[in-house]
């Protein structure tokens, strides 16, 4: 079987010293999520649900473009990510080519025995980022469009504003990491070639409310006990890297969105970008299609080109798809 470095079609980086293609293959259509409503969702749900269909994009994507990390999602939750590491175990047998993936997990976060509350914690970054920002920071909130495909997001942010409240400092310094959780679903990645471990968005949290011992505590536990390197999931990247360049935490990377659109980037495009321009720690850029909203060759030139960032991932939902975006991609990063 060829290697993933051997079998790469695309121009490859650096990071931390392992070798990454400047483009990765996203995983989150696999797993039903397309960033454009529930009808599109259930599209790929249908699709999705037959892994055949998963093996033939991978297929293109290995065989024809050289495609040869992939995002990947750990989730207890979510069939369709199971069968998305299937797809992948059985893309490699039948091409003799190696995926090795980027898995993301979220951190499951509790304070006092209970989950960490979603609404709350976007209450929380909202009183933080309203003290560094304009007025526009709620409409962003309210109106972004990948926030807004979370079933329900607006009225429940809306409501939440009215009769719930941020997180305290007596709460933040009880967060515990459950590391039973976390460490049973990182046991199910025996067998594949992990570059990296993302840590997903509950970093923005930690980071945010001065909890970065736990941030700190996590990224040690997984290098010591799986032997990891960890990259760092930020949806807030004007608030979080500056606290996350200014701490000592060992890590090898961000990933985050960065679009033409502005979409999930926070508190504001601008700030968000200043964050990426400032860091000393390599990028991969995620949602630079900002979930279809922007035409494939000014969405890569954008990132490639105008921004010079390292490394970026797309999800594909088709055949057709794949070829399209891998195709521009190879162009851009090739001339």
């Amino acid at each position: 079987m060829k290697d993933y470095v051997a079998a790469c079609g695309f121009p490859m980086l650096k990071m931390a010293g392992v070798l990454v293609p400047r483009l990765i293959l996203g995983h989150l259509p696999f797993v039903g999520e397309s960033y454009q409503g529930s009808s599109k969702n259930l599209e790929y749900i249908t699709r999705f649900s037959d892994m055949k269909n998963t093996v033939r994009i991978l297929r293109v994507a290995l065989e024809i473009f050289g495609a040869t990390v992939a995002a990947a999602g750990i989730s207890d939750e979510n069939r369709l990510g199971e069968l998305f590491f299937k797809a992948i175990k059985e893309t490699e047998r039948t091409t003799r080519r190696e995926i090795a993936i980027i898995p993301c997990i979220q951190i499951p976060l509790k304070i006092l025995g209970k989950p960490v509350d979603v609404y709350r914690r976007w209450l929380t970054y909202y009183e933080i980022e309203k003290r560094q920002t304009d007025r526009e920071l709620l409409r962003k909130y309210l109106e972004d469009p990948v926030l807004q495909c979370r079933s329900g997001w607006r009225p429940k942010f809306e409501e939440a504003l009215q009769v719930s409240k941020p997180y305290g400092r007596k709460e933040t310094e009880a967060l515990q990491i459950d590391h039973e959780r976390l460490d049973a679903s990182v046991s199910f990645l025996r067998g594949f070639n992990v570059l990296f471990f993302e840590l997903g968005s509950e970093t923005d949290f930690l980071a945010m409310t001065g909890r970065t011992d736990l941030l700190a505590s996590l990224i040690d536990h997984l290098g010591e006990r799986f032997g990891y390197h960890v990259i760092l999931g930020v949806h807030h990247a004007g608030s979080t890297i500056p606290i996350l360049e200014g701490s000592k935490i060992e890590f090898d990377g961000y990933v985050t969105p960065i679009n033409k659109l502005g979409v999930m980037m926070f508190p504001t495009t601008n700030a968000a970008l200043r964050a990426v321009r400032s860091s000393q720690k390599p990028i991969v850029a995620i949602k630079p299609l900002a979930g279809g909203r922007i035409p494939p060759r000014h969405a890569l030139e954008y990132v490639y080109r105008e921004l010079a960032i390292d490394f970026c991932m797309i999800g594909v939902g088709s055949e057709s798809e794949a070829e399209e975006d891998f195709s521009t991609a190879l162009e851009i990063l090739k001339h």
